[in-house]
Formats: structure tokens, C-alpha cells, sequence
């Protein structure tokens, strides 16, 4: 168990007990951990990979203060990899994005096989706002639905190997997976607006760019971001979470635009789509940003059902959804024979 007492310069210096009956210090809880971990105690009995309370963690892999054990630290490569199947405080948020990553491949492979390569050849000589010989050729279809589904893919894979190496000994090793977890976020992002955009806004060219430039402004950012250290400190953490809410929430512009574009017999269905996924979003948001449930009882929901489980399951449903909605959106449109 942790014991404190007072430091010289009136901080609080934290003690953790180890194997060898010593203490490792930390001033207010603001310095490294040594590298060397063996001479903590690990509260398991698994010597291959041991697990640690909080106050044996240094301060970047404690980033919720309500999840009080199941904690991975000092671990090689290869520890963390069979991390992977062992129960620990991440356990269920490598597996709901590893799951989600290999069921989105499943649903692009089908939906590229079975629907968009034979309507683009059964409607190539159409000459409606969606046929291949108007506004969208037939590449520029495959890529953009191509690009939202790499954003999709690389935003659940991105997040699983975060999760996955986060309690890697070298800190390199944690920055780079880190910043790996934002540029996934990022790819989700703007990845989702490309293919709405183009297509709802097939006869409006400029409010498809203005709105595709915003997206990319804010791409931009997300990009260059993780770049620099502050980006994956702890202290910004609420900042960054302002700037993806607003990031995600600038696509009620274009929502609410096509709502009043089309006639309510068209958009209705696709801005209710919309909508939905927006509202998984801001609940998975508003779940992770005030950490519940742990927050009313730390402890509980160090292994299942922490905040950060639930914001990847909420996360994982919004992008299938909009999967679904845009898809729905590109195949009805056409069948409609809309002309601009």
C-alpha cells in the first residue's frame, strides 16, 4: 500500500512499497516511474504479466483516476502483445475496436462486391446527378467510399494497437501509439464527410466544397497535432476533447443544410440516419468526457463497463451506422433519378 508524507517544499511525496521492502518516490505524482519495474509489487500472481494498482503507475498511464487496478506497466513488445488475451483494465477496449476493425472489413469487402462495383456498371450511362458520366466519375466513387473506409479501418486499428502497446516500457514507444490513437480519430472523421458531402450535394458545388474545406481545415489540425508533445499530455486532455466534439459536431451544418435542400420525402430517412449517428457520438462523448460510470464508484469498473469501454461500443455503432446511412444514401439517390 502507498504511504505519504510531507516533502521539504511542502509537496507530498508519494512511497510505494516494493518487492525489496524500499520505496520508489514520486513529488506530487509528477515524475517517472524508473524504467525498471521489476522491483515493484505486482497485487497478481501472474509473473509473465503482472498487473499494478494505480499508485504503482506512472502519471500518463493513469489518465482516469476512478480506475484504481488492473493497470500494465514496463511491458516488452511481446508481453503486451499476449496482453491481448489477459484480463486487465484494457482488456475490453483493445477488443471492442480489434472486433470492430475486423467486422468493418467484412462490411466494406461485401458492400464494394455486392453493391457499389455492379451499380456503377448498371447505371454507367445514366445521365443523372449520380451516373458515372455526370458529375462522379466512376473512380472518383470507389474513392471516396474507399477513403471512408480506410478512415473507419484505420481508426479501430489505430486504437487497438494504442491500447494494446500503451504500457510498453519506452516511452517512445507510448507517444508514437498515442499519437497513432489521434490520427485514426482524425481519418474517422473526415472520412465520414467526404462521400455525405459529395453525394447530398451532387447540385450544389459550392456548398460541397465549403463544406468539404471545412472538414479538411479541421483535418489539418487533427493531423499536425499529435506532432507535438503537449498534444498527448494529460492537462489538455478536456481541450482535445473540445476540439473533436466541435470537429464531429460541424457536420450538423451540412445535416441541417440537406434537410432544408431536399424534400422532406427524400431527406427525411438520411438526415434521421444522420442524426442518430450524431447522437451516439455525443452520448459516447459526454460518457468518456465525465467518466462514468466509475466516477460514482471507483473501483467497480476498473475490468467491465469502464467510461472508455462504453465511448468505444458508442463509437463503433455511429461509424456503422453512417457506414450504412451513406451507403443508403449514394444507392437511393440514384435509384430515384434525381436531376440537378
Amino acid at each position: 500500500m502507498p504511504h505519504a508524507k510531507s516533502g521539504g517544499d511542502g509537496g507530498v511525496t508519494v512511497g510505494l512499497k516494493t518487492s525489496e521492502g524500499g520505496t520508489v518516490s514520486q513529488q506530487g505524482r509528477k515524475k517517472e516511474l524508473p524504467s525498471d519495474t521489476a522491483k515493484l509489487m505486482p497485487y497478481n500472481e501472474n509473473a509473465d504479466l503482472p498487473l499494478y494498482t494505480i499508485d504503482q503507475v506512472p502519471e500518463h498511464l493513469c489518465d482516469n483516476r476512478y480506475i484504481l487496478t488492473g493497470y500494465r506497466v514496463g511491458y516488452t513488445a511481446r508481453m503486451c502483445i499476449n496482453s491481448i488475451i489477459a484480463l486487465h483494465n484494457e482488456t475490453f477496449n483493445i477488443w471492442t475496436h480489434l472486433v470492430g476493425f475486423l467486422a468493418f472489413l467484412v462490411v466494406v469487402v461485401c458492400f464494394f462486391v455486392i453493391v457499389l462495383i455492379p451499380a456503377s456498371h448498371q447505371q454507367q450511362h445514366e445521365g443523372n446527378a449520380f451516373s458515372n458520366t455526370s458529375s462522379e466519375s466512376k473512380g472518383l466513387t470507389y474513392f471516396l467510399f474507399a477513403a471512408y473506409s480506410f478512415g473507419c479501418l484505420m481508426c479501430m486499428l489505430c486504437s487497438t494497437v494504442f491500447h494494446t502497446l500503451l504500457p510498453h516500457k519506452s516511452r517512445k514507444v507510448y507517444s508514437w501509439a498515442h499519437s497513432l490513437d489521434y490520427f485514426g480519430i482524425t481519418f474517422l472523421v473526415v472520412g465520414s464527410f467526404l462521400p455525405f458531402c459529395y453525394f447530398s450535394f451532387a447540385c450544389e458545388p459550392f456548398w460541397r466544397w465549403t463544406y468539404l474545406s471545412m472538414i479538411s481545415f479541421f483535418g489539418v489540425f487533427g493531423v499536425l497535432g499529435p506532432f507535438f508533445k503537449e498534444w498527448t499530455q494529460q492537462q489538455y486532455a478536456r481541450s482535445k476533447i473540445l476540439f473533436y466534439v466541435c470537429m464531429v459536431g460541424s457536420g450538423l451544418f451540412p445535416i441541417v443544410h440537406i434537410y432544408l435542400l431536399l424534400p422532406g420525402n427524400v431527406s427525411s430517412s438520411f438526415v434521421e440516419g444522420l442524426l442518430l449517428m450524431m447522437t451516439l457520438y455525443g452520448v459516447g462523448v459526454f460518457v468518456y468526457a465525465f467518466q462514468i460510470p466509475e466516477f460514482f464508484f471507483p473501483g467497480k469498473f476498473d475490468i467491465y463497463l469502464s467510461s472508455h469501454q462504453i465511448w468505444h461500443v458508442f463509437v463503433l455503432a455511429a461509424a456503422f451506422v453512417h457506414f450504412f446511412n451513406t451507403a443508403s444514401i449514394y444507392v437511393n439517390f440514384r435509384q430515384m433519378n434525381l436531376s440537378c
